[in-house]
Parts: structure tokens; sequence; C-alpha cells
């Protein structure tokens, strides 16, 4: 069964991620989920693709610094639209192909609310839309036989709005720097797809707080089965592991106050979480092109210093 009728406008999803918006504790630039797709490091044809995914995304926490302050606990929701950009060349030396993708997030709607620590028994919300931190990640890519890998780096550029004093920002005021590796199996015949994309995350230190977040390794994956060239069905997830600690003014503080109300302290503040899913997708022909449509919907099974978040995304893919 050929199946690159479908799988062609899928890499998208895994050359980057979706920027996370609630401030500096609780989330980061990978936004666990959100990378694992079907095919992940399947090319298509050299050329120009677009994809646009609509993401809806609620979740809580315990104990978090957001902007400069510390908090007991705290809550988010929000959509997001993602549009990606993405060239794939020509083959170059040793067999590797190369590309590259450009992601521009923008926010429709944001909504954060958290429990401050200082004053007790107070809160703080707020809301907020526009433009998030972009994102450019150059690739190459190798096919053997049925097994197809790809490696790239997600570069995220902080153009986000900004603001120490917010509980909730559109942009995270540092770079980060995701090496990543791709692989995709996918049986010509019977259908069967294992896909899986991992790297590790280095993050420069914001410096409105003084605040440096630790490396993050994560991986995103995916176990499909595609029953025509145009129908997939995968048990998408993922895991979320940070390697050293989060460092800074705000980190001491939390570790200090939060004790004073009976709480934990809030220690390096790693984070972890592992998430499970469905995921279907189905290429459909419009006009003259094939358009891809992709729905998914993963849930946070385990979450620490993270967001306990459920997520659901939309997507569309088209080639030029």
């Amino acid at each position: 069964m050929g199946s690159r009728g479908l799988v062609f406008l899928l890499l998208l999803s895994v050359l980057a991620a979706t920027p996370a918006w609630a401030g500096e504790g609780g989330s980061s630039h990978y936004m666990p989920g959100t990378q694992g797709d079907f095919a992940m490091a399947l090319l298509g044809k050299p050329g120009f693709y677009v994809r646009n995914d609509v993401m809806f995304l609620k979740g809580d926490i315990g104990s978090v610094t957001l902007g400069k302050r510390v908090y007991a606990s705290g809550t988010q929701r929000a959509w997001v639209n993602t549009l990606k950009g993405i060239y794939l060349g020509d083959e170059l030396a040793l067999g590797a192909r190369w590309g590259t993708v450009v992601s521009v997030p923008y926010v429709f709607d944001a909504k954060v609310s958290g429990d401050l620590v200082v004053p007790a028994d107070a809160s703080r919300s707020g809301s907020r839309g526009g433009l998030g931190d972009i994102s450019v990640t150059p690739l190459l890519n190798w096919k053997k036989c049925d097994f197809n890998f790809s490696l790239g780096c997600n570069i995220f550029v902080p153009v986000g709005s900004y603001s120490a004093d917010r509980i909730i920002n559109l942009g995270r005021n540092y770079w980060s720097f995701d090496p990543t590796f791709a692989f995709t199996w996918l049986h010509p015949k019977r259908g069967h797809e294992i896909s899986f994309v991992t790297g590790v995350m280095f993050n420069t230190e914001n410096t409105a707080t003084d605040y440096s977040s630790g490396n993050e390794f994560h991986v995103d994956f995916n176990v499909a089965q595609h029953f025509s060239k145009r129908f997939a069905v995968g048990v998408l997830g993922y895991y979320y592991h940070q390697l050293t600690d989060d460092t800074g003014p705000l980190v001491d503080r939390a570790n200090a106050v939060l004790p004073s109300i009976g709480l934990n302290g809030i220690g390096g503040f790693r984070g972890e979480a592992f998430g499970l899913g469905l995921g279907v997708a189905y290429t459909a022909r419009i006009g003259c092109k094939d358009v891809t449509f992709i729905l998914k919907g993963l849930e946070d099974l385990h979450a620490k210093n993270r967001f306990d978040n459920t997520m659901f995304m939309f997507s569309f893919a088209l080639g030029f």
C-alpha cells in the first residue's frame, strides 16, 4: 500500500513546536504532544508546503512562578493558531535532502489565573492575544528502504510580547535551541507505522527576571495503521523530563516563602510529564490539490512541575 498521498504533508508537525504562553514556570518552548504526528520523518517531493494548526489547551498546576511572582496554584486555557511554511530541497552530499521550516504562532485567546503566596488569599488573572515566539528549523533527511531519518534544530526566537509584571505572556523572553532526531518506519504494503521524534532543548536566560530554565529532554511518538493511501489512525504519546534545575532569584524566593504557608518548596523545579492520546488523518482531493486533515487529542497522565494539560488540535496541510 503506497501511503505517500497521505503522509507527504504530515512531517510539518514535527519540525516546529507550538510555543507556550503561560509564563516562567510550568511550561517552556516545548509543548508536549504537539510534535507527535504521522510519518514524522518522511519527506515529500521538493517544493513549498503549508500547514496550519489550531489548538485548544487547558490545564492547572500547583506551586509555580509566573512573571516575577510566586503562586500557590495556577490554571490556564488558550486557543492558538500556528501557521507553518516549509521548503524541501533536492538531494545534497551523502544522500541527504535538506529543508527549512518557519513556524509563526498567533494566540487568539489565552487566560491564566493564580492564587498568590504573598499576599495570602489573594489572586490574579489575565487574558491576552497576539503574536508568540516564532521558530526556524533547518533539517537534513535520509531514506533507506522503508526507514526514514531526519536531523533538525528548532530555534525559538523571542519576538512575542513579554513583561515580568504580567501573569500571562505571549513570549518567553529568551532563546531556545532544540536539536532533534526523527524516525519513521512505514511498511508499504501492510501500512504499519512507527514514528518518533526526540530532542534536548537548551534555554538561554530570561534577562527580565534573571531566570534560567533547565535543559529539557523530550520524545513524541506515534504507532499508527494506514488503512488506505488517504486514511490513518494512530496512538500518540509523549514523555518529557527536565535534565537540570531552574535557577534564579524567583526559585530562591519560592523555596523560602512556600514553606512559611505550609507548602513544600519547589527545589530546582525540574519538570516531568507523560501523556497519551489518539490521532486521525485523512487526505481529500479538493480541486487539483491533495489536502490533508489531522485531528488529535492528548491527555497528561502524569505531570510534575508542569501544567497538567488536556490538548486538542485540528490541522490541515497542502503542497504547492
